[in-house]
């Protein structure tokens, strides 16, 4: 590994269903000297025979198997025996675009300044469906403005570079804050460098209903409201309550039908906007909000 090399960090926790899609577009990026450190943080599923089946073919990949800790554990143990000056994060549900990287690190390499580089992001369902694009703040201080009132979102945490020594410097990610781990290493971060995002969408981030941002709000809520008043006490803010920051994971299930149909009608995809548009009706019945999205998606 040479000086401008770089680890991508995945945890993996029973993500059989897109873990092989996941693994094949960082095997696939243009910049290819990279090594890919799959953590398996207890796995139910094949997910860990799915990772040992590419590291068989891939001198590239290596993974490690552990009991389950939940993902700050397995992110500080992936960093631990990675060996990149850059580590990049990726989720095991999502896509990474072939240039992903080498976008990332033209960008980075060139601003010592910066220590985080996010993405653009297109929005993808459980089926790989594009539903929406994710168009993050470019700039440090509006970075820093939208986390400041509970956007992660403002840094898309699957599409994040880091500068290794930054990320040495600020102490990785803190167990104390697993479920809200990404917004509370931002803040650490902010005081080594600059946050960026690319303005191109170079991941593709699914969503789906059993992610742990649906499944884990209320616990992830209380802990983003410890880390604001930590954050704009020190900075002289008055206080803000997450729960005005409201986004598809604060969702009902048809809520978020209804949201991936009109997602998916404006990206072109009128066979996605349907089949959301008939599961919002079949999770919540016939009411206003669903036949006007219907008519919405068929131009009815």
């Amino acid at each position: 590994m040479n000086a401008r090399s770089i680890s991508v960090v995945i945890p993996v926790y029973n993500a059989g269903p897109f873990l092989r899609l996941s693994i094949a577009s960082i095997l696939a990026q243009t910049h290819r000297d990279l090594e890919l450190i799959a953590v398996d943080d207890g796995s139910t599923d094949d997910s860990a025979a799915t990772l040992a089946s590419f590291a068989a073919i891939d001198p590239r990949v290596r993974f490690i198997s552990r009991p389950n800790t939940g993902i700050v554990g397995a992110l500080n143990d992936g960093l631990a025996i990675s060996g990149g000056d850059y580590i990049a994060r990726m989720d095991a549900d999502d896509i990474a675009e072939p240039i992903r990287l080498e976008r990332q690190l033209a960008y980075i390499g060139t601003r010592p300044d910066c220590v985080a580089l996010g993405t653009f992001a297109r929005v993808i369902d459980p089926s790989g469906g594009v539903v929406g694009l994710h168009e993050p703040p470019r700039e440090h201080d509006e970075i820093l403005a939208r986390l400041l009132l509970a956007d992660g979102g403002a840094l898309l945490h699957p599409s994040v570079i880091f500068r290794r020594s930054a990320l040495v410097a600020a102490g990785a990610y803190d167990p104390a804050f697993c479920r809200a781990e990404d917004l509370d290493l931002y803040f650490r971060l902010s005081k080594h460098g600059r946050l960026a995002n690319l303005p191109e969408p170079l991941l593709r981030y699914r969503q789906h209903p059993s992610s742990t941002n649906f499944t884990r709000r209320a616990e992830q809520r209380r802990l983003i409201a410890e880390i604001l008043r930590r954050e704009r006490t020190a900075r002289g803010l008055p206080a803000h309550d997450p729960a005005a920051t409201r986004g598809p994971s604060d969702y009902s299930t048809a809520e978020l039908h209804r949201h991936w149909a009109c997602g998916a009608r404006l990206h072109g995809s009128r066979f996605a906007a349907l089949r959301h548009a008939l599961s919002a009706l079949l999770h919540e019945g016939p009411n206003q909000a669903n036949w006007r999205t219907l008519r919405h998606v068929t131009g009815i």
